[in-house]
């Protein structure tokens, strides 16, 4: 079960923007939340740089074929490439499609007799998760049928028409157990927001048991190691993103601190995307860099059997990496550059 570690903006770069020199693509196995593979795809090698997800996930699971490894299912953010051949299951995260489905919600219930669509939102949204977690199987019909029986439930109609949901799965819903009032108006326009075709289509697609929240972690230590903005050669840039794998490989299963009585130690976090709301996160222990000693006396042990060795395997890594993307440009000398500047300067200075 991999996950995949490109997000809506794929691409880690050295600059601002959407016009990425470098695109970073990762797999994570799930199961053992371990890095499988890293792959950098220079903007110069595909047609523009917005293909740089998908030549990455090509390389990855080229990767992966080469090493007799079969990928069972594949999670990605909301992507609607074709990205999986056949025999490997496409799931979206939850998280990604809940994401779009809040900001839906969140402009519907600023129309006319809609308010009360700000007070469901939250619940909502524990459906979309509900939907996903309820279904082990992943079948695609009875995701949808249970996302469209939120529209009828909204509206205290819990017996629904379609075979493979056909009622809802709460007890009678009375006194206390009923803290919202149901939607009469705002129905319609809930209706328009949780039906759309391509939302739908993504429900279909909900990855019921595993999500890509490590790669959360993993995108922000890829962030220590290489800052967007600041700029390092195609080596260098697949160097860091190397080091970043292996510290996530050493650090990312760490256990729970705990106090000196024993009792596991936990942190309150206000996320912005729960909008003044509060979650509670475990604190994990310290990190451990042995993995970073490990490389040192490797790379002084390779280099004591044959210097000449590891120079020629640098040599061979240096020819693999793309030219950089300068030299794709007419270069110019520096004298004749100035003087057609303060040629072109003073003519507006006569």
């Amino acid at each position: 079960m991999l996950s995949e570690s490109s997000e809506e903006e794929p691409e880690e770069s050295d600059s601002p923007g959407h016009c990425a020199k470098y695109g970073s693509y990762s797999l994570i196995e799930d199961r053992i939340n371990k890095v499988l593979d890293v792959q950098l795809v220079q903007s110069s090698e595909v047609p523009s740089s917005s293909w740089c997800e998908l030549e990455g996930l090509k390389r990855s699971m080229q990767f992966l074929m080469d090493q007799d490894m079969q990928v069972s299912a594949l999670i990605t953010d909301r992507n609607r490439q074709k990205m999986c051949s056949e025999g490997t299951r496409h799931f979206f995260d939850v998280w990604h499609i809940g994401k779009s489905v809040q900001k839906a919600l969140d402009a519907a219930a600023k129309e006319k007799d809609c308010e009360d669509l700000k007070l469901w939102r939250p619940a909502i949204i524990n459906h979309l998760y509900w939907t996903a977690a309820s279904t082990p199987t992943g079948d695609p019909d009875e995701m949808q049928a249970k996302w469209q029986s939120m529209i009828n439930h909204v509206q205290d109609i819990h017996e629904h028409s379609t075979p493979a949901f056909t009622s809802c799965a709460h007890p009678p819903l009375e006194g206390e157990a009923r803290n919202k009032e149901w939607l009469e108006p705002a129905a319609t326009k809930l209706e328009s927001v949780a039906a759309r075709k391509a939302l739908v289509k993504d429900i279909r697609q909900l990855s019921p048991q595993h999500q890509t929240f490590s790669l959360e972690a993993y995108h922000s230590l890829i962030l220590h190691f290489a800052p967007k903005h600041t700029g390092f050669s195609f080596l260098g840039m697949y160097s860091r993103l190397l080091l970043a794998a292996l510290h996530f490989n050493s650090n990312g299963n760490r256990d729970v601190a705990r106090t000196s009585e024993g009792e596991a130690r936990y942190a309150v976090h206000y996320p912005r995307f729960r909008k003044g709301g509060w979650v509670v996160r475990p604190i994990k222990e310290k990190p451990s860099y042995g993995y970073a000693t490990n490389l040192m006396v490797s790379l002084v042990e390779e280099y004591c059997k044959s210097p000449q060795a590891l120079q020629e395997s640098s040599a061979v890594l240096s020819s693999a990496a793309p030219p950089p993307l300068t030299s794709s440009l007419q270069k110019v000398s520096k004298d004749e550059a100035v003087s057609l500047h303060l040629a072109r300067h003073s003519r507006f200075n006569m």
